[in-house]
């Protein structure tokens, strides 16, 4: 058994590359595909950076926990800081180049692989064997992640960005830097690597042994038809006029997202079946969406704003829910597993909304992503019930 230092100093890191990493982000999150219009790209070149993003994220999401369960969590997280800052860097400084759009796109998309799940399952892994309530150091996360977001997407923003459009990637990328310095300074307290063979090792009934693991990647799927429209276009969806304000509405949605952790937090504890408390939350999101596209600008932006406060409370609860069928030692690789499926769906799920978006509207788009979504969801859970019968 671990003492309590070593376990609370492990929470302070992993709580503090999570705050810096989000502070990272959300300093150019309500900028950047306006930054883009701004130097020339068409949405034609925004939709190309937003395709090879996640084409690269589902082929090297994979390899990416691969590499975490060989050679450690911290060092990825330091290889993603490094990438990403880079591709941030490189879209910032070479204006309007078709060339480092590419570039730019495979570099980020290596680093969110790099990191997605990565401090997560590191953390889980330090701490599975004491008595830490793993629900609770989620959602405080969330909480602490969302509150940076919070008040670097406003400041990124309203600051930065009306001074100029350029400057809330430099200062992210500056942060990732930073980032990943710490991260790499904290790698002499990390367990030695496994074994190359205990990785690689898969016994050929994995299907019928991983069953319950393999149907909860699938049962999660659907769910980026619904919010893949929200979470990349919502910046073109509300921005009027020349003046940029996405940071009052980033406030907004950071504050929501922290609410969204709160709430999780009570719907814990009524212990309720977590499946199904999912499923709740697949559906609110789609009747948000619908609500959302038919309502007039600010009572949309209220339904927005809740939408990303259910979107918090099922990003947590996602996590949950994952970890707590994951039974092995290859914690960081099934978690870069379920994230390379979601890459792959997101993928296709931007194509059709672009199409959709293009032909006939953005309020379309979402509406159809949201009744795929939910059609997708609820088929797949009443197929599992049906099979369990039989």
């Amino acid at each position: 058994m671990r003492n309590n230092n070593t376990i609370r100093y492990d929470v302070l890191s992993y709580q503090g590359l999570s705050a810096l990493y989000a502070l990272g982000l959300s300093l150019w999150a309500g900028t950047i595909y306006l930054y883009m219009k701004q130097v020339g790209y068409s949405y034609g070149q925004i939709n190309l950076f937003l395709a090879l993003f996640w084409l690269v994220t589902c082929l090297t999401e994979i390899p990416s926990g691969f590499f975490a369960d060989m050679f450690g969590a911290l060092k990825l997280t330091f290889l993603s800081s490094l990438f990403r800052g880079s591709g941030l860097l490189f879209l910032a400084l070479f204006e309007h180049n078709l060339t480092i759009l590419v570039l730019s796109a495979i570099l980020t998309a290596v680093g969110d692989s790099f990191y997605s799940g990565t401090l997560t399952a590191w953390i889980v892994e330090k701490t599975k064997k004491t008595d830490l309530d793993q629900n609770k150091l989620f959602s405080h996360n969330y909480m602490l992640v969302s509150l940076v977001s919070f008040i670097g997407g406003y400041f990124g923003a309203d600051f930065l960005g009306n001074f100029e459009l350029k400057v809330p990637l430099i200062c992210g990328a500056f942060i990732l830097y930073v980032t990943g310095i710490l991260a790499l300074s904290l790698t002499r307290f990390e367990p030695e690597s496994k074994p190359r063979k205990k990785i690689v090792k898969f016994d050929h009934n994995v299907w019928q042994k991983k069953r319950p693991l393999f149907e909860t990647f699938v049962l999660f799927l659907p769910l980026t038809f619904v919010t893949v429209g929200p979470y990349n276009q919502w910046q073109l969806y509300f921005q009027h006029g020349t003046t940029i304000k996405t940071g009052l509405i980033l406030v907004g949605i950071n504050l929501c997202a922290i609410l969204g952790a709160i709430v999780f937090g009570f719907l814990v504890r009524l212990n309720l079946q977590a499946e199904k408390l999912f499923l709740a939350h697949v559906l609110a999101l789609c009747i948000s969406v619908w609500i959302m596209i038919y309502s007039p600008y600010y009572l949309a932006l209220i339904f927005m704003w809740l939408h990303v406060a259910l979107c918090s409370s099922a990003e947590v609860l996602q996590t949950k829910l994952l970890h707590e069928k994951i039974t092995d030692d290859l914690r960081t690789t099934w978690v870069s597993v379920n994230n390379t499926l979601e890459a792959l769906v997101t993928t296709l799920a931007l194509a059709l909304n672009g199409f959709l978006a293009d032909h006939f509207g953005l309020a379309t788009a979402w509406g159809g992503g949201a009744l795929l979504g939910f059609l997708s969801t609820f088929g797949w859970y009443a197929w599992q019930i049906r099979w369990r019968k039989v």
